[in-house]
């Protein structure tokens, strides 16, 4: 790639939050992706793709001709054996109409390289059959949890090729909040309204650090076996989180994230919450410069042999549900972190997340971005379903 994969999975983190953020319809919607599920979908897809087509997705994913397949199944295979105390499932999959002829060789790349595959399906007469079975399908790769990823209505007739990419983590704390700490706290949605939620909290030693052009403080909450951790943006103000996003880039957060330092005794509280997004990219991709994948002139002679079918959508699903176990109700197995850290004993630093914040989950080792998102109204599991 024409950068490491980290730096290139963090680009894109941080150019598909700021579609995002502006996509959103409500004052208040939360905003969550995984950008190496996107990024992997992407370069699934690049794998069949010649021309102009595949130069817009060279682009996008700051990658180039060479190692880019063997970069993300290196990384896949990593994700998969490494780490026993994290789960994380992507699933990803191109569904096409079944009178398109697929090239073996690519349904080949697909397997070896990212372990998926294309799936011909009638979209013509039984689309809503169609539908039925991707949702279950992406339920059964990720979590039961997982609602449906596609609409009634999301799919017509018409459609020709679609992309479906979803993602599911869950994560052990490195030291879980203890649930009878929980309880009824204010949430500050602006200087004027403010929510009750359910606040966890603990006192123990966490990495934190602060960012003076973001205005913005950062806390690490490492997932056991600190493989994984989940990093909290916190801004200085109730009302700052537009300014954390208006200057958001890459510098400013790997200088955050690398200023990040071990403090003792710090006093702790976030709220329980689940974060889920589904959208459809279409016009996201379009506006970061993804426009030949979805017009007439997409060449994707790659993947079909005779036809010229252009990708109808990209749809993806983030899900995360945070509670004081870790993060998608994981099982209390988790070993509490006890005795001496070897950190000088300081004043208690509280670390409050009262307000809107951002959030990221990375994977460490190498520094790989698994989710983005941010929280403006804290939501609970029933609140989605």
């Amino acid at each position: 790639m024409a950068m490491s994969l980290s730096n290139a999975v963090g680009y894109l983190a941080v150019d598909l939050y700021d579609q995002l953020r502006h996509a959103r319809t409500k004052r208040h919607t939360n905003v969550i992706c995984s950008p190496l599920s996107m990024a992997a979908a992407l370069a699934m897809t690049l794998g069949g793709a010649r021309a102009k087509t595949a130069e817009e997705l060279y682009a996008v994913l700051r990658a180039k001709e060479g190692r880019t397949h063997q970069f993300f199944a290196s990384f896949m295979h990593k994700l998969s054996s490494t780490d026993r105390n994290a789960d994380i499932s992507i699933a990803n999959r191109l569904y096409c109409d079944e009178r398109l002829a697929v090239q073996a060789s690519y349904m080949e790349f697909l397997n070896a390289h990212y372990g998926s595959e294309i799936i011909p399906v009638d979209f013509a007469n039984k689309c809503e059959n169609v539908r039925a079975e991707i949702n279950q399908w992406v339920k059964t790769m990720t979590d039961p949890l997982m609602m449906n990823v596609l609409a009634r209505d999301s799919i017509s007739p018409s459609t020709s090729v679609l992309l479906v990419s979803a993602m599911h983590f869950t994560g052990i704390w490195e030291s879980p909040f203890l649930a009878s700490s929980t309880s009824r706290q204010d949430f500050h949605l602006s200087t004027k309204h403010k929510v009750k939620v359910d606040m966890m909290y603990q006192k123990q030693d966490f990495a934190v650090s602060h960012s003076a052009v973001l205005k913005a403080r950062a806390i690490e909450l490492p997932y056991h076996g600190r493989r994984t951790s989940m990093i909290i943006l916190l801004p200085d103000e109730i009302e700052g989180l537009h300014h954390l996003e208006h200057h958001l880039s890459v510098p400013a957060l790997l200088d955050l994230l690398g200023g990040l330092k071990d403090l003792s005794d710090v006093k702790l509280s976030v709220p329980k919450l689940v974060v889920n997004q589904c959208l459809s990219y279409k016009s996201i991709l379009t506006t970061m410069g993804i426009t030949e994948l979805f017009s007439e002139s997409c060449d994707l002679s790659g993947i079909f042999n005779d036809a010229k079918p252009q990708i109808s959508d990209v749809v993806h699903k983030s899900f995360l549900r945070i509670d004081e176990e870790g993060t998608e109700g994981a099982s209390a197995t988790a070993a509490m972190i006890c005795g001496s850290t070897g950190l000088a004993r300081g004043p208690p630093v509280d670390f409050v997340v009262n307000h809107p914040f951002m959030l990221l989950v990375a994977h460490n080792k190498p520094d790989v971005i698994l989710f983005v998102g941010s929280v403006r109204k804290p939501e609970k599991l029933e609140d989605i379903c």
